[in-house]
């Protein structure tokens, strides 16, 4: 099978990392400083085991790599729609395309009965032009759970986790799952089917939903957002008005709030990846992870005010300080 990982992230580095050292081959594109470290010194890896390195194929130039049986995006959400065309090389008739995203991905109407009179979320999709690229039926759904972070170009940490969900969108037991699960199980980490991708999606969401835009409207870690007794009842109407949203879209991903919310009280003092890419400078992803549950709601005729009021302010804290805009539309994004 010819694998590349489009985006080679801290969890797309440490997927191809662990697929090299368990003997499988993948090859990754990347740019910038981390894709010539990586091609200079080869990819570093800290983890339990201590820092390992192997040498990696890796390219900026897709042109180069021809068609792909299996093709892992690690880019944001955000940036996907400006990097369509770099990622096009790499698109035949039978590949498939399994997005490594937090959010409601590109795919999400693909495979359910849709009863709201939309084929692509804007928020996600502008214009439906990332379905269009792939096509509704290259698509294979994926949830991670894993903590990881780039140190420095070409070094990246393997903190904790490490489960990747894999599903088809129809939540069928395709051959197809078989096959990437079997593709990507030299790696070492935990890569199991799904017969329930969107429960997966929406489970991790209420996570992300919450943590995420808040610890950037209070430049805090989980500590300050969840150990917070002011905040309770701000979250608990997030998880609420999404797992309502959830339900309307055929999802069983109901949550016990006060059990899921006390569980992300113990995170201590640890920082969300959107509050981690404010503090750098980086665009942030607010659309896929808050403005698409909005949406959904919208199409569903389900009131999330919370959420709404939630995703307006981020997005204009975020605009003011230069880190936002509908849909990041620079070039260069993987």
């Amino acid at each position: 099978m010819r694998i590349c990982i489009f985006g080679a992230g801290a969890v797309g580095s440490i997927l191809a990392g662990r697929m090299i050292r368990g003997g499988a081959a993948v090859t990754i594109v990347a740019r910038g400083t981390h894709l010539k470290a990586i091609q200079k010194e080869g990819l570093r890896i800290r983890d339990r085991d201590g820092e390992w390195k192997v040498k990696i194929k890796s390219t900026d130039n897709t042109s180069s790599l021809g068609q792909q049986d299996l093709l892992i995006l690690g880019v944001k959400a955000h940036t996907l729609t400006p990097a369509l065309a770099q990622i096009e090389p790499l698109i035949g008739a039978d590949t498939t395309v399994m997005h490594i995203v937090n959010g409601i991905p590109w795919w999400f109407f693909h495979g359910i009965d849709n009863n709201h009179s939309a084929e692509y979320l804007d928020s996600v999709d502008p214009g439906g032009h990332i379905l269009k690229t792939f096509g509704p039926e290259k698509a294979l759904g994926c949830v991670v759970h894993i903590a990881s972070n780039i140190i420095k170009p070409g070094i990246v940490e393997h903190n904790a986790g490490g489960t990747f969900l894999i599903g088809e969108p129809n939540n069928s037991e395709s051959d197809r799952v078989k096959r990437v699960v079997a593709a990507l199980t030299p790696s070492g980490l935990r890569i199991q089917p799904t017969p329930d991708i969107r429960s997966e999606i929406w489970s991790k969401l209420y996570s992300n939903i919450t943590g995420n835009p808040v610890s950037v409207l209070l430049e805090s870690g989980f500590e300050g957002i969840f150990g917070a007794p002011g905040m309770r009842d701000v979250l608990h109407n997030i998880i609420k008005e999404a797992s309502s949203v959830a339900k309307a879209f055929g999802s069983n991903a109901c949550p016990e709030i006060n059990k899921r919310l006390n569980g992300l009280a113990t995170l201590g003092n640890a920082k969300s990846s959107t509050l981690q890419d404010f503090e750098a400078g980086k665009s942030l992803e607010l659309d896929a992870l808050v403005g698409s549950v909005s949406e959904l709601g919208r199409l569903a005729q389900i009131a999330t005010p919370t959420i709404d009021l939630v995703y307006a302010l981020t997005c204009q804290k975020a605009q003011l300080a230069g880190l936002y805009s509908r849909m990041e539309s620079k070039a260069n994004s993987i």
